[in-house]
């Protein structure tokens, strides 16, 4: 198998992953990028993201960043591999009323254990791409999961 056919592999099937996660349905997440340490996620922006003051929510834009640098975590330590956010920092820079937000993530850092990236939120409307916010988040790396029992 090629590295392409792999990366495509794998994005399909982070794909089907985030289809069942309810957050990721909930936004209207998609995934455009795991390959390389280097993940993409996409969402529109809609009445659904705002809060009273008809921004999009912060936590919105921190949950892009941060499914953006785990998209670049499973690209960088493979399928199987259980790894989870333990600490992330997060600047908005603009806020964000229409359009759509891109969150893309590089891994910085990759240990045995710990994973360091790092990761950009732009909104791109008519008037072009901005960045809204950056983010930095540590990983822990796991081992792999126990397959499922069988019957």
């Amino acid at each position: 198998m090629t590295d392409n056919e792999q990366g495509n592999a794998a994005l399909d099937a982070a794909r089907q992953r985030v289809n069942r996660m309810g957050i990721a349905n909930l936004l209207g997440m998609q995934i455009e990028a795991i390959q390389d340490g280097v993940g993409r996620v996409r969402v529109v922006v809609d009445e659904r993201l705002m809060h009273p003051q008809q921004f999009v929510h912060g936590g919105v834009i921190f949950t892009l960043a941060d499914s953006a640098m785990s998209m670049a975590v499973i690209s960088a330590i493979g399928p199987g591999i259980r790894f989870s956010t333990i600490e992330a920092k997060i600047n908005f820079l603009a806020p964000v009323r229409e359009g759509e937000l891109v969150a893309e993530a590089m891994v910085v850092q990759l240990g045995r254990s710990i994973a360091v990236l790092e990761a950009t939120v732009f909104n791109e409307n008519e008037n072009g791409r901005q960045a809204v916010a950056r983010a930095l988040g540590t990983f822990s790396i796991g081992s792999a999961r126990a397959a499922a029992p069988t019957e």
